[in-house]
């Protein structure tokens, strides 16, 4: 078992990367306006983070599975809240070889629904030199 500071070290600028591209709203890489903000600012597409096999949890609502199905819920998320921040706390990262388990609490300042609190627990698995996310859980409280 690796040390949760090793994990820490490891995850931490890829997660803020992932916070900046979902607060940004920038949920796909593929169209032309992206594949050249892509060029500018790499890694700053949502859905990029997330493995093909990936699923997204609503805890007790609903799951989805796969990059597309998970970068189509993430816009329906944006429709209901508008343009967001988010400020995370309580970040708890545990890791082994080959995955890094993420767990923050989260308060999001939306425009149509004011402020939305919550938890997320993230597995990331490690893809060739980076990780993605291979599940993530999260709900409202």
């Amino acid at each position: 078992m690796c040390s949760s500071e090793e994990a820490r070290s490891t995850l931490k600028p890829i997660f803020d990367k992932y916070c900046k591209a979902i607060d940004e709203q920038q949920w796909n890489k593929d169209s032309i306006l992206r594949a050249k903000l892509k060029e500018l600012y790499p890694s700053f597409q949502a859905a990029s983070f997330y493995d093909a096999d990936a699923v997204l949890i609503q805890t007790g609502k609903k799951c989805v599975y796969g990059r597309e199905a998970i970068k189509q819920e993430l816009e329906k998320i944006e429709n209901l809240m508008g343009k967001t921040t988010t400020k995370v706390s309580g970040e708890d990262y545990q890791m082994t070889t080959e995955f890094i388990i993420l767990n923050v609490n989260f308060d999001t300042s939306t425009d149509k629904m004011g402020v939305v609190k919550g938890k997320t627990t993230q597995i990331w698995r490690k893809r060739n030199d980076t990780y993605l996310i291979y599940h993530e859980e999260f709900s409202f409280t």
